[in-house]
């Protein structure tokens, strides 16, 4: 299997991924095709409606002169990705995704252009989305089968139920010649040009690099985090993972991250996503000197003993993702 090395996010750092060539476009359709992917649902899953409306998508190429735009283009189901061609001429640097009205939780999109534009084919993981401050979770989802990553997923809606309404992307800064052993904060994509989340109603213009010393200056530009209201069935779930792809302290540290209580037996971290606190797994032991969480009552003990490993626990579900993963 052939593969596209992009630039993505592990660990908190930047660095190179790939991208299985399933994930693309063919490059005979003349203009872009972009595949969206949207995390995995279920009962066992970390999101609910993670699937619904794909975004219309407007292009413009290097010099930000706009090519095309595919409006209303159908609905991906969770755990799948979708398809949208836009049917321009030159080659479509930038992309703006505009949502609609049925959000969507964002794992990962792919460009592929025509043969006439050159067949380029880059990718963005959802990392970045959780980065530059969107609302974001664990997508569950599998880059590929051979060298796989789990990013994570940011939401986009347009009704109100998310903050963000859209994002841009120039892909050229996402292939793997751009990378930069120096730079692996992957706030530096939060420019509002290589990466830019929206938050006005149906978002349809964009901002472009116009020269060299207009990129330096922007490139110290950050989107704020902010923090927003769980919804109720998140605040009764538990997730537990061992996966090396997720962190509860990642999790914990960030002010946009939305999702239920979040377990990593691995790092032996609880995340109380409703506060933003961690707290180690318990040892097992009956007595201990520090709050801690207790996996098989799945309930918080604290100093003093007040809060009992026999107390009941206050989830009503527990989705546990030991080796419980999908792959696209």
């Amino acid at each position: 299997m052939s593969f596209v090395n992009a630039i993505g996010v592990i660990s908190g750092f930047m660095t190179i991924v790939s991208f299985s060539q399933d994930n693309f476009g063919d490059t005979s359709d003349p203009g872009s095709t972009i595949k969206v992917a949207v995390a995995l649902d279920g009962d066992n899953g970390g999101t609910i409606d993670a699937g619904g409306d794909l975004p219309d998508i407007r292009v413009w190429n290097d010099f930000g002169d706009f090519k095309a735009i595919t409006n209303d283009p159908g609905t991906v189901t969770d755990g799948t990705v979708g398809t949208v061609e836009v049917d321009h001429e030159q080659q479509g640097v930038y992309s703006l995704f505009s949502a609609n009205n049925d959000a969507i939780c964002i794992a990962w999109v792919t460009t592929t252009w025509s043969d006439a534009a050159g067949g380029n084919k880059f990718a963005v993981s959802g990392d970045y989305g959780a980065e530059c401050g969107g609302t974001w979770y664990e997508s569950n989802m599998w880059t590929n089968t051979d060298n796989s990553y789990q990013p994570r997923c940011f939401w986009i809606d347009a009704d109100g139920d998310q903050p963000n309404t859209g994002f841009q992307v120039r892909w050229p800064r996402y292939s793997s010649t751009e990378f930069d052993e120096a730079e692996t904060d992957p706030t530096s994509m939060c420019n509002d040009i290589d990466f830019g989340l929206r938050t006005e109603s149906d978002p349809s213009s964009i901002n472009f690099w116009q020269n060299a010393k207009h990129r330096r200056a922007q490139n110290d530009r950050r989107m704020r985090a902010r923090r927003q209201t769980r919804v109720p069935w998140i605040i009764s779930q538990l997730v537990i993972s061992d996966s090396e792809w997720h962190s509860a302290s990642n999790l914990c540290d960030s002010e946009s991250s939305m999702g239920p209580d979040f377990v990593h037996t691995l790092e032996g971290f609880f995340c109380d996503m409703g506060a933003k606190v961690k707290y180690p797994l318990c040892d097992g032991a009956s007595n201990t000197t520090a709050s801690c969480f207790d996996l098989e009552s799945q309930k918080l003990v604290d100093e003093s003993g007040l809060q009992g490993r026999d107390a009941p626990s206050s989830y009503s579900s527990v989705r546990d993702w030991r080796g419980k993963t999908s792959s696209v």
